[in-house]
């Protein structure tokens, strides 16, 4: 079975977040994070630098207190063995549980300097989403260095952050082992999953509430997830780049036939009858059927280590709601 094949191999299970109509449960310890855990974290005397997405040349001097700005950052580091080392994280970290009992410095989209400076840190993680660069730039002057990866887009740009973090961290062998997990994992669901007929179109709808509704089109980690499951992006396909706020006319255009948000969201709008109430919803294919699917912010807005639990449940769940199963 493709659950059976995925687990055997799969790394651990969790933006931008628990499913209605899917699963999330957790995956086994993976092979990279197995013999991460064996390797001592580097020495704080092994100064090495590192070029971040950024362009910024960091010294990575010391990796004892490690702060990360999104929850991607803080699976990586968990699964290449140095989760002992993180002192806080960013509010998008759903996973792993005992990252979650970890100060919260903010959030990584909105920095404060401040919030983070007073942890401690020796070493900040964020990514090309992380700002304002005035924060980042105070918690530079103070002598922590901020080392910037890319938010993945696709699969190659996945397996190439996890080589890059390890490198950043002193484990590039553990790095390595990580990115070759995740591409075997990727290509196993992706081959197993049959094609769906007719394909259906996919909304991904970002909510926290009547007042935060915003719709993902191209360029956002939503779109790969939902064409490698089988679907039509219709917010790409409405030429929305990035994200727009949704209107009942633009929804009802899209016309999508499945609703993909997020947990948090559904329920800050009182669940699917909640969802259904915003004007345009109800006249949508997937309005009309109720079929809308939604997860944990930090399982399907996470493009990291558990990508193939992930992957795999959205395989499942989408085939089921359109009776494609």
């Amino acid at each position: 079975m493709l659950r059976s094949r995925v687990v055997a191999v799969a790394i651990a299970t969790a933006v931008v977040a628990t499913a209605c109509g899917g699963s999330s449960e957790s995956a086994p310890t993976t092979p990279a994070s197995t013999n991460a855990e064996a390797t001592a974290a580097p020495s704080s005397e092994a100064i090495r630098t590192f070029v971040g997405a950024d362009g910024v040349e960091s010294e990575i001097a010391d990796t004892s207190r490690i702060i990360t700005l999104s929850g991607d950052l803080t699976e990586a580091v968990f699964e290449l063995g140095l989760g002992d080392s993180l002192v806080a994280r960013d509010v998008t970290t759903s996973y792993p549980p005992e990252a979650l009992e970890l100060p919260i410095v903010g959030v990584g989209r909105f920095l404060s300097a401040e919030g983070v400076l007073k942890e401690n840190p020796t070493l900040v993680l964020g990514d090309t989403q992380t700002s304002p660069p005035e924060a980042i730039e105070q918690i530079r002057s103070a002598g922590v260095p901020v080392v910037i990866f890319d938010v993945p887009l696709d699969f190659e740009t996945l397996y190439a952050k996890a080589e890059a973090i390890g490198e950043a961290l002193g484990v590039p062998e553990e790095g390595r082992r990580l990115a070759e997990t995740l591409e075997t994992v990727v290509s196993d669901v992706m081959e197993a999953a049959t094609p769906l007929d007719p394909v259906p179109g996919v909304a991904f709808l970002y909510s926290r509430g009547p007042d935060v509704m915003l719709l993902f089109g191209a360029g956002m980690t939503t779109q790969p997830l939902i064409e490698v499951a089988g679907g039509r992006d219709v917010g790409t396909e409405s030429g929305v780049e990035g994200t727009v706020r949704v209107t009942p006319e633009a929804i009802v255009a899209a016309a999508p036939e499945v609703i993909v948000t997020t947990s948090e969201g559904l329920e800050a709008l009182g669940g699917i009858d909640g969802l259904l109430a915003v004007p345009g919803f109800a006249e949508t294919p997937a309005g009309q059927a109720r079929r809308i699917l939604d997860y944990p912010e930090g399982d399907f807005l996470t493009f990291g280590p558990r990508i193939g639990t992930i992957l795999e449940n959205f395989i499942t769940d989408l085939r089921a709601i359109v009776g494609q199963s």
